[in-house]
């Protein structure tokens, strides 16, 4: 049972770190969300850069055993607020994006996104209830590795969706192409002889 607390701690721990990075590096993006969500312009800016901090503040509370217990409590805390807003949205038809883990991972919110931040929620109350459980000291290499493993997956799946998202793009602008003057059929004809990445091909269809 040890073992298991230390894990959810640092799974936690990486999920909110994640996060709060991705919303650091689109603070634009994520303080349009925000408004979307109905929080005031005003309020909106501060939220914007006051949330993934206290989410990078929470990541890092998680992993001594002394903070484990308050930063579970926080990260709880958190996670309510977040399902009460998705399920008030839910009920109103509305489906903002959620960018809870920015540009990469952009998609209206739905009854997915309340389900992962419930099972997140889950995890903070049995740390909460049971406690931290064991130290990081001699399970660090392993769940160092474990974490790594865990974000690589996480960051290989996101480029997959990407590319998928890019030949979709390419196969519908190709589509469309096909209807315009010869002159934009030449540019696409032109760069097909020779084999330019799908980000090139995509320029050249848009100009």
């Amino acid at each position: 049972m040890s073992e298991l607390l230390l894990v959810a701690r640092c799974a936690l721990a990486v999920v909110f770190a994640i996060a709060a990075i991705a919303k650091l590096t689109d603070l634009a993006n994520f303080r349009q969300t925000l408004t979307e969500f109905g929080v005031p312009f005003s309020a909106a800016r501060a939220g914007a850069v006051g949330i993934p901090v206290l989410e990078l503040a929470i990541a890092a509370l998680l992993l001594p055993t002394d903070t484990a217990r308050a930063a579970a409590i926080a990260a709880l805390s958190l996670l309510a607020v977040f399902c009460l807003a998705i399920a008030r949205l839910l009920r109103r038809g509305e489906q903002p994006d959620c960018n809870c883990f920015g540009k990469a991972h952009a998609s209206p919110v739905g009854s997915g996104s309340l389900a992962r931040n419930a099972a997140l929620g889950a995890v903070a109350a049995l740390v909460v209830a049971a406690g931290p459980g064991g130290g990081i000291g001699a399970s660090a290499v392993t769940l160092g590795v474990v974490a790594a493993i865990a974000i690589q997956a996480w960051f290989s799946w996101q480029l997959f969706r990407q590319h998928g998202r890019l030949i979709e793009r390419l196969r519908t602008l190709e589509d469309g192409a096909a209807e315009s003057p010869p002159a934009n059929l030449a540019v696409i004809h032109r760069h097909r002889l020779r084999p330019d990445s799908v980000e090139q091909r995509l320029r050249a269809l848009e100009g």
